[in-house]
């Protein structure tokens, strides 16, 4: 039977790569906080790995924007949009991805089948740090997330929990973990941007009131605050925290294994551990 063994969340800056391939000031951080996530995932072996993302207008934009979807095809490659960037070639667990998402529709969520589909930087980002050198296959997950109506909190979070019940149910003995890739407050390009970036953090108030609620494991108050109106005064791509909502909708509530914002940018790093080797 297959098994939820934890789960992870972390940013996915364009920039991060270059900086850390050239080793400016930034990049002994940058290695540090991917290297603790990246360390606690190998240190829970998974098999495969659930990836919940907000396709930044690349797969979706022109043709259809789906609230949610799942990636089903056998492989996918990428950067679509940053063609600097390190080139990502991942194995989808297609047998999988199909079951989860013939479940989920099941139990009531619209959820698509992306059938055909390219990886954009929030996927190959995290993958090149979290899993280098290896080709552990992924489940994408796709939350619309950046466009308004974007979905409520709560339907990411059940829809987490669906995907966990989906797993549990698979028959394959395989480890899976959780991966979420997205901020808390960003503003990119909008009204909201600082004075000397095209980027910005508009609401840090509310970046330090996610960290204490994921600190403590008051995930049910986090989805409740996580309101449509918070996220957009948090900034628009603001809305990528209902990535790590969905993560933490697939296993029970718990204080996280490591757990390190990046305060200046609006978001953090942070790891959850399951089963045999959780907290």
């Amino acid at each position: 039977m297959a098994e939820i063994v934890g789960g992870a969340g972390v940013p996915h800056s364009p920039h991060f790569p270059g900086i850390v391939q050239r080793q400016e000031p930034l990049a002994a951080e940058l290695t540090r906080l991917y290297g603790e996530v990246a360390g606690l995932l190998r240190h829970l072996k998974p098999d495969v790995l659930i990836l919940f993302t907000c396709d930044h207008y690349n797969n979706f934009f022109t043709q259809s924007v789906p609230i949610f979807s799942i990636g089903v095809a056998g492989s996918a490659s990428g950067p679509s949009d940053y063609p600097d960037l390190p080139r990502c070639d991942a194995v989808v667990d297609a047998p999988l991805a199909r079951r989860i998402q013939e479940h989920v529709v099941r139990a009531g969520f619209d959820v698509g089948m992306s059938q055909e589909f390219e990886l954009d930087h929030p996927v190959t980002v995290p993958l090149q740090f979290l899993t280098p050198g290896t080709s552990v296959p992924i489940v994408p997950v796709f939350i619309g997330g950046l466009m308004p109506p974007i979905p409520a909190a709560a339907r990411c979070y059940s829809l987490g929990a669906a995907i966990r019940q989906a797993v549990e149910r698979s028959p394959e003995p395989r480890r899976v973990a959780a991966v979420a890739s997205g901020s808390f407050s960003l503003d990119i390009g909008g009204p909201m941007i600082s004075e000397d970036s095209h980027t910005g953090i508009p609401d840090p108030g509310w970046v330090e009131r996610v960290l204490a609620r994921l600190g403590s494991a008051e995930i049910s108050e986090l989805v409740a605050e996580a309101t449509e109106d918070q996220l957009a005064g948090a900034g628009n791509a603001a809305g990528e925290l209902l990535t790590w909502i969905a993560m933490l909708g697939m296993f029970d509530p718990r204080p996280p294994a490591f757990l390190e914002p990046q305060r200046q940018f609006g978001h953090a790093y942070g790891a959850w551990l399951v089963g045999e080797g959780g907290t």
